[in-house]
């Protein structure tokens, strides 16, 4: 953008909102937490969910239905990861289990690390 280019304030802002709403679109992660910034919910499609959701903040937050809404869409191999990397599950607890069963072992976990964690802070 030239220097000396002259816009009114609605134009300036029109420019805010297209980069914003390029950087949400490219950023699942950016969006998410700007949604939860602004109090609602977000629905990932199965591509995006495993890298932007927190297990022990969707058991924490919302019931059980809603937990298994997010991770049903998710491929085996996204509930796994999502298992190892929040330290819920090893590659001996994973190996053979369904889909499934993976999301059952998730939430268990997920809301009993949580209410552990309530519990020591109580």
């Amino acid at each position: 953008m030239a220097k000396n280019e002259k816009l009114d304030p609605v134009e300036y802002l029109d420019r805010f909102f297209d980069e914003l709403r390029n950087e949400v679109r490219a950023n699942p992660e950016l969006a998410s937490r700007l949604v939860k910034a602004l109090g609602g919910s977000v629905v990932f499609d199965s591509g995006d969910a495993d890298a932007v959701t927190n297990p022990f903040i969707v058991a924490a937050e919302q019931d059980k239905a809603h937990f298994y809404a997010l991770y049903a869409p998710m491929k085996v191999s996204q509930i796994k990861r999502v298992l190892k990397e929040n330290n819920l599950a090893t590659a001996v607890d994973v190996r053979g289990k369904t889909a499934n069963q993976l999301i059952d072992m998730l939430y268990d976990r997920a809301s009993y690390k949580v209410s552990e964690r309530r519990m020591k802070y109580s």
